[in-house]
């Protein structure tokens, strides 16, 4: 995670959750209205605001990140 981002008050920061998180992304410039985003490796979920990784809620059942 970057260190100009905050981590979320409620978030599960775990170093599990550091090294599963990717970004920022850039989406190609072809697309309309292109901006960044972060992604879970783990259940492949994307967000334009990289606080939501750090929210157990974001990620899938499933995932590694949630099960922390």
């Amino acid at each position: 995670m970057n260190t100009s981002h905050p981590i979320a008050e409620n978030s599960i920061g775990s170093p599990t959750l550091e090294q599963h998180v990717t970004g920022p992304h850039w989406e190609l410039p072809s697309i309309s209205n292109a901006t960044t985003y972060w992604r879970c490796t783990s259940c492949n979920r994307e967000s334009i605001r990289e606080e939501d990784l750090y929210r157990p809620t974001f990620h899938t059942a499933d995932c590694e990140v949630h099960e922390c």
